[in-house]
């Protein structure tokens, strides 16, 4: 008897809930018009597509132009003691995104005459560097990406000083900074890169010559899509 009771009352309130759904003004959802699923011929793989959202192209290509100031290291070679100046630059280069995290690039930058006096004589001192550089770049905060960087390539330097020359020798480089959202296609980057030049032969039987530098930058991403 215990079990028919219970069904009957499970029926019952199977019934109630039903006519709720149908009544007139009553609670169903199923009663709104506006919540009814649409028949399934609506529905077609365009539709979907076209309002999934969409994933923008991160790839492009990019100019870039540089300018900085260099502080110069003494060279290794300094015999009876010497010193160098500071110097600029000016630098330009093209590079891509090949990743939303990864850039690579390719530079030329030229350092404009410091004196160097070395063991009681004095001349000029100038460096030429070609790299191949990567970067990660560590996310857009609102307009600003921190990057760091390394780079390794050529370098040729200029010693004008009697009995030595000119030559080229391996050049490295480290870097980081942050890139500056101007416009759409526009970006100013300010860095910081520290510059190694190793093993320039600069002077006939003389030892090959090593120098470093520390370089302050400030240059213009034109982003060509």
């Amino acid at each position: 008897m215990g079990v028919c009771r219970r069904w009957r009352r499970g029926v019952a309130a199977l019934g109630l809930v039903a006519g709720l759904a149908l009544a007139p003004g009553g609670v169903a959802l199923a009663a709104d018009p506006t919540l009814a699923v649409p028949p399934a011929d609506d529905f077609s793989a365009d539709d979907l597509l076209a309002k999934a959202p969409q994933i923008e192209e991160s790839r492009f290509w990019y100019l870039r132009l540089d300018t900085g100031y260099v502080f110069n290291e003494t060279p290794d070679l300094a015999i009876g003691g010497g010193g160098i100046d500071d110097a600029a630059l000016i630098g330009l280069g093209i590079g891509g995104r090949f990743a939303d995290w990864l850039r690579l690039d390719l530079t030329a930058d030229y350092r404009t005459k410091a004196d160097y006096s070395l063991g009681g004589i004095s001349g000029d001192y100038s460096v030429g560097t070609v790299l191949a550089n990567g970067y990660l770049d560590l996310g857009n905060w609102h307009g600003l990406t921190p990057y760091v960087g390394a780079g390794i390539g050529l370098g040729y330097a200029d010693l004008d000083l009697p009995g030595f020359g000119s030559g080229w020798g391996l050049a490295w480089a480290a870097m980081g900074g942050v890139a500056i959202d101007l416009a759409p296609n526009w970006q100013l980057d300010l860095g910081y890169r520290y510059l190694s030049l190793d093993n320039l032969g600069v002077g006939g039987d003389l030892p090959d010559m090593s120098q470093g530098a520390h370089e302050i930058r400030i240059g213009l991403r034109i982003l060509l899509d």
